[in-house]
């Protein structure tokens, strides 16, 4: 077995210790409570009891998997527009100093105002129109993925060094389609993966907790509208098995782009 392999299997086996040592603090702490009398953590075993049957029982199934579709479809949505849009005006930013001068306030504001404070603005707004608030954490998920997508293509652009900037300007023009095609951009794929890797996970827990404060409906509403229907019904075993569900959809989606930032690596490797 080559030193390589030999690293990589020690990471394997500690990545899975850690996690069963994550359990055991789970079950631990559920069994201190347990017995002082407060049941509201339930034990891992209940968990994953409740998440098969919430999964695979077909007077729940149905509910679950509809909801898990529409929290994925949100977060796809509202991200897709987020990098169309954060790509574009981050190259232009990147290329103009104006441009990124008469984005500073937006893109300040973006970061800076609290989420929550942002899914009550939109639930004002939207509710005015009965067809829109299943679609608020798709306009949650833009405003909090744009700011992070823009800067990624606006910082990267902007770190060009001024050797390849002078070269492309004799060759083609530094602020051309072809120089931001295969120059400008292929170089500023490490912000452009980071921004990806650091963003999708976000995006997820914000369209998860809107979906809890919106709640607009079982069918509509997502993993959030379940969790806050449990939690009313004071199910903890529910709540925290539907937060699994949730973890699991922020792993489908992380572990692709993960995958895909790795090939970039070594193509460019």
């Amino acid at each position: 077995m080559t030193k390589q392999r030999k690293t990589k299997l020690i990471e394997i086996l500690c990545g899975i210790l850690g996690l069963a040592f994550l359990f055991f603090l789970w079950w631990l702490i559920a069994e201190l409570m347990h017995q002082h009398g407060n049941r509201l953590l339930p034990y891992p075993s209940e968990v994953f009891l409740k998440l098969q049957q919430v999964l695979w029982t077909p007077s729940e199934a149905g509910d679950t998997w509809t909801a898990m579709s529409w929290s994925l479809a949100r977060i796809l949505i509202g991200f897709s527009v987020s990098f169309v849009l954060g790509a574009l005006l981050g190259t232009l930013g990147g290329l103009f100093k104006g441009f990124s001068a008469f984005m500073a306030p937006y893109v300040t504001f973006s970061k800076t105002m609290p989420t929550a404070a942002f899914v009550l603005i939109l639930v004002g707004i939207f509710y005015s129109f009965r067809s829109l608030p299943p679609y608020i954490p798709c306009f949650l998920v833009f405003l909090v993925a744009f700011p992070m997508i823009y800067e990624a293509f606006r910082s990267g652009i902007g770190a060009e060094s001024k050797e390849v900037q002078d070269a492309l300007e004799l060759d083609c023009g530094k602020r051309s389609f072809a120089a931001v095609i295969h120059v400008l951009w292929p170089d500023s794929q490490s912000f452009i993966s980071l921004s990806l890797v650091q963003t999708l996970g976000l995006a997820m827990k914000v369209s998860i907790m809107s979906e809890i404060l919106v709640n607009s409906s079982v069918s509509e509403g997502g993993l959030g509208a379940l969790i806050q229907i449990a939690q009313r019904d004071l199910d903890m075993t529910a709540v925290v098995a539907y937060s699994l569900l949730a973890i699991l959809l922020i792993l489908a989606v992380d572990i692709p782009v993960f995958i895909l930032k790795k090939q970039l690596k070594v193509g460019l490797d």
